[in-house]
């Protein structure tokens, strides 16, 4: 409260001069402090303002490789308030208040796809499946462009989505039978990009240079589709044979390419741009998914019981060692991690018209984890989360 500035007889005035130095007092925020008035005192300046109050809280950083970073601190932005004003001779103004201190800065986000976890798609649900790393369902999701979600054994194999791989930025790529779907997060569709032409599409890579290959599947054609990192078609080119299935490369660049003959099958290394055919390697059994591996082995995913082989990556093929399971009984979709685990999935009757066993084997090939009897019907696009291949666009 502010003292009357109000003239008293001289009786009083001592008694009350002493009154008004205890009692001088300063304003709120938006005021200074006002002195006394006194005929013979004069009063003390009231106190200054309180500093306004510190700045917001930093926002969290921008994902970078899947990894938040912390944001900045928030400036403070509260000024000193300001000292009291003298009014009579001999005051002291009051002193300004402190500025408010900057906001703490930002916790890390977490990665929109979970490091380590595994993305499935199952082409006769009409869905993508996410799951940890313990093979365990996190959640599913469906979009237009996959087809129709329906009751057991699900849709046309062949309309549903396939092939997937995270781009550069850490986005997972779906390819649906007619477009490339790009998921920002689990669920959350940045776009869809139309393919060349409506097909079936087992695998999909991107190289060094962000260049994405498609194959077709079993009962395909022999051509192979090049687009450019924002999905504008480039380029078709074919192979000798059909039924194009798995696609990988190896650190050079070059292409594997595996086409299905009969109960036998080819795997082609291909020049990434000219595309000619540097070698051929025979396969004893029917190929799907391949993946080159740390070891500089290729990784080739096979029906009848075979499991996957470890196959050395030139002429005359070589197999280096067998992962197989009791269960696995039609591995088509293969993929690696940074820990060298192989993660496979079965498409059990070869239909796809039964639930999927899902695997996890470490380097030497004794098996890690397992989900028996999944949700996924039709297994074909597998990626791991975080993974960088030993070819490919995305890097942490």
């Amino acid at each position: 409260m502010t003292p009357h500035a109000t003239i008293r007889p001289a009786t009083t005035l001592l008694l009350l001069s002493a009154l008004a130095l205890a009692a001088g007092c300063g304003s709120s925020v938006e005021e200074a402090g006002a002195g006394t008035t006194q005929a013979t005192t004069s009063g003390l300046g009231g106190a200054g303002g309180t500093g306004g109050a510190g700045g917001a809280t930093g926002g969290g950083g921008a994902s970078v490789g899947g990894q938040g970073q912390g944001g900045a601190g928030g400036a403070g932005t509260g000024g000193g308030g300001a000292g009291g004003a003298a009014t009579s001779a001999g005051g002291s103004g009051g002193s300004g208040g402190s500025g408010g201190a900057g906001g703490a800065g930002g916790s890390p986000l977490p990665p929109p796809f979970a490091i380590g976890h595994v993305f499935l798609a199952g082409s006769r649900n009409a869905e993508v499946f996410e799951y940890d790393a313990d093979l365990q369902l996190v959640t599913h999701w469906t979009d237009p462009h996959f087809g129709t979600v329906l009751p057991f054994p699900g849709q046309n194999l062949s309309i549903g989505p396939a092939g997937m791989v995270f781009d550069v930025n850490g986005h997972l790529v779906v390819a649906s039978h007619d477009s490339f779907c790009v998921f920002s997060a689990p669920g959350q569709l940045l776009a869809c990009h139309a393919k060349f032409a409506p097909e079936a599409t087992e695998n999909v890579i991107f190289d060094a240079k962000g260049r994405l290959y498609t194959t077709t599947a079993t009962g395909g054609t022999n051509v192979i589709r090049v687009y450019d990192a924002d999905y504008n078609y480039l380029d078709s080119h074919t192979l000798p044979t059909d039924n194009l299935t798995g696609v990988t490369c190896d650190p050079k660049g070059d292409l594997y390419i595996a086409s299905q003959t009969g109960g036998t099958s080819l795997v082609y290394k291909v020049d990434r741009d000219t595309f000619t055919v540097l070698d051929t390697l025979p396969i004893q059994g029917v190929a799907e998914g391949l993946q080159f591996a740390s070891d500089g082995n290729l990784l080739v995913a096979l029906d009848g019981g075979l499991g996957v082989q470890r196959v050395h990556p030139s002429s005359p093929t070589v197999v280096v060692s067998t992962i197989s399971d009791p269960e696995l009984t039609w591995a088509v979709p293969i993929t690696t991690d940074e820990g060298d685990r192989v993660y496979t999935a079965d498409y059990e009757n070869g239909s796809g018209t039964a639930p999927a066993d899902l695997f996890v084997f470490d380097a030497k090939g004794v098996l890690v984890a397992s989900h028996p009897k999944s949700e996924v019907w039709g297994p074909f696009g597998m990626v791991v989360a975080g993974a960088v291949l030993p070819c490919g666009a995305y890097h942490h």
